[in-house]
């Protein structure tokens, strides 16, 4: 019998999974609707309940009562990520990618809801942070526990984390086909992967359910433009330049300040975000001060708003745009909970702006040329800091269902991506991952490398052992419940590895309280490749090397039994 061609077998292999996982998908849909809908009208109630009142009275009552909520919120922020789910900080997005291409798919429920409370208390509480990227871990991570529940492979758990970030987005911007273009573009990496239809059918559930639930409303609006002359193209280039420029910037001087917390700040993880809190409470209260606006407490989406309907003056986007910038990036630099996409789409709008208003004092321009202007910026902006071009021009279209915009988003898309790509090595998020010590195999690499052997080891390491950080009986007799682990790091207080300790010594110490010496720590570094370090692992003491940073903290550990883990996981990866 003729062996059936790989392509057809593959087509017949999804024909047949997709079917009987679709009641998960339509689930993860309808979950991650209901995840967004509650996260956002949490985080509403909590500002209007705060922030509108404060906003309606005197300067100094809003300055003094609002040192005591952001110290509040920066104070819960530390507590619940620190205390309870560190990777619940930041936006989330660069968590879900990792849980995508390194954890497959795994997501705790822990995460999903120290995510939700310390995000609707960031936002809601008037950081200067968003709640689109906090939606994609939410709803992610939702997917993931609903994948547990079902009994699914962890192949199949993967797709359907992919689902869920998929339909979180599209409640969150209301926006099914940019929420499908950002998982391929963003999470998977591959406009061309076979898990566009599950991830289709997802975003439609989605947002069939986000409109039983509370209707068509977009998230700001975006008024229509009647008409604009065709020179307005011209001038469209300058302001896309602009416009992505200040996102490069805005990329470089929140991952530099974060990188230089990480390496250089004493304070505990529990007190950072206070800091970042503090910076906010500064700038917001100066520009409620000085302007009476509150654009940079949380989302910002009123002067958003005001901006692209041409209410704002020169000096009202100027002081906006500084304050915001400043504000976002302390805030997330400090590690509290929130996303950078709403804060992107508004540094972009108050640059379009400010271009538009500068160019109107030079040339006659329109109303609609003013924010055809204003959106090129916007989209320029979130362009350059997401990379996801195809996104950054759905997102908006699908807002205001307005062909005229097509044509000028495509042009601030691609000079984003020319700027971008010249000046940053990444985007955002795998920036962020990178800062923190995290290499990620890239889509295009795990398809052409030739071979497991070129992979990165860090594609296949535990990142999360059991680790001896004390000689506490109680915390190594925890230790040895955990499981039937073979070796142990033993790790000092600067989270720097020691050495290695076999479960018997362990065990031993026990009875005689005798601290054992550990074998000697092999360290390597997270990106190199499984050739270079089979022939590391077998010269050394128990076969197993540790993963450290440029600073020699630890990351992680891999050991000559994962070897053989990862030929069966890049089997999985090649029947994907």
């Amino acid at each position: 019998m003729a062996k059936e061609p790989s392509k057809l077998k593959n087509l017949r292999t999804w024909s047949l999974k997709f079917p009987r996982s679709a009641p998960a998908i339509i689930l993860v849909g309808v979950a991650g609707a209901g995840c967004a809908v509650l996260f956002h009208h949490t985080i509403s109630a909590i500002h209007s309940l705060i922030w509108k009142p404060l906003s309606q009275g005197t300067p100094e009552n809003f300055i003094l009562v609002g040192f005591f909520i952001f110290m509040t919120v920066g104070l819960l922020n530390g507590f619940l990520v620190g205390s309870f789910a560190p990777e619940a900080a930041g936006s989330g997005i660069p968590q879900l990618k990792v849980a995508y291409r390194r954890d497959r798919g795994s997501i705790s429920f822990r995460t999903v809801w120290v995510k939700f409370l310390a995000a609707a208390a960031s936002v809601g509480g008037g950081l200067s942070l968003g709640r689109e990227g906090p939606t994609v871990q939410l709803a992610g991570g939702m997917a993931s526990v609903i994948g547990k529940r079902f009994g699914l492979s962890r192949f199949r758990r993967r797709t359907l984390t992919a689902c869920g970030a998929a339909a979180g987005l599209a409640a969150a911007f209301n926006a099914p086909i940019a929420a499908v273009t950002f998982v391929l573009e963003e999470i998977i990496e591959d406009l061309n992967s076979r898990t566009i239809g599950p991830i289709l059918l997802a975003s439609f559930v989605s947002v069939i359910t986000l409109f039983i639930l509370q209707g068509s409303e977009a998230i700001f609006i975006i008024p229509s433009i009647s008409e604009f002359h065709a020179w307005i193209y011209l001038a469209a280039i300058p302001v896309g330049a602009v416009a992505a420029l200040a996102g490069v910037g805005f990329q470089k001087s929140t991952l530099s300040w974060m990188a230089h917390i990480r390496k250089k700040s004493r304070l505990p993880l529990w007190l950072r975000p206070m800091i970042g809190a503090l910076i906010n409470w500064v700038s917001a209260s100066l520009v409620f001060f000085f302007i009476a606006r509150t654009g940079v407490l949380g989302l910002g989406y009123n002067d958003l708003t005001d901006c692209l309907a041409g209410n704002l003056t020169l000096t009202a986007l100027l002081i906006l745009f500084f304050a915001k910038w400043i504000a976002t990036s302390s805030a997330y630099a400090w590690g509290n909970s929130g996303g950078i996409f709403a804060p992107t789409l508004f540094l972009g709008a108050m640059v379009g702006g400010i271009c538009s208003q500068g160019l109107g004092l030079l040339f006659d321009l329109d109303p609609d040329s003013i924010r055809l202007l204003t959106i090129v910026g916007m989209s320029a902006c979130l362009g350059a800091v997401v990379r996801a071009p195809i996104t950054s021009i759905l997102i908006v279209f699908e807002m205001t269902h307005d062909f005229a915009l097509v044509p000028p988003l495509m042009l601030a898309a691609l000079i984003s991506q020319a700027i971008s790509r010249s000046l940053c090595q990444d985007n955002f998020y795998s920036q962020a991952l990178k800062e923190m010590g995290i290499h990620l195999e890239t889509n295009t690499s795990m398809r052409t490398l030739a071979s497991w052997r070129n992979r990165r080891i860090s594609s296949f390491a535990n990142f999360d052992p059991a680790c001896v950080r004390d000689w506490n009986t109680d915390s190594i007799k925890d230790l040895l419940n955990l499981g039937h682990h073979r070796v142990f790091p033993v790790l000092n207080r600067q989270e720097k590895a020691l050495g290695l300790v076999k479960r018997k010594e362990l065990q031993d110490f026990l009875s005689s309280k005798q601290i054992p010496t550990p074998s000697p720590a092999v360290t390597v570094p997270p990106d190199m490749r499984m050739a270079d370090v089979e022939s590391i692992i077998q010269k050394s003491d128990l076969k197993t090397v540790f993963l450290t940073t440029d600073s020699e903290k630890f990351l992680g550990i891999f050991t000559h039994t994962d070897v053989t883990l990862s030929q069966d996981k890049e089997k999985e990866i090649e029947e994907a």
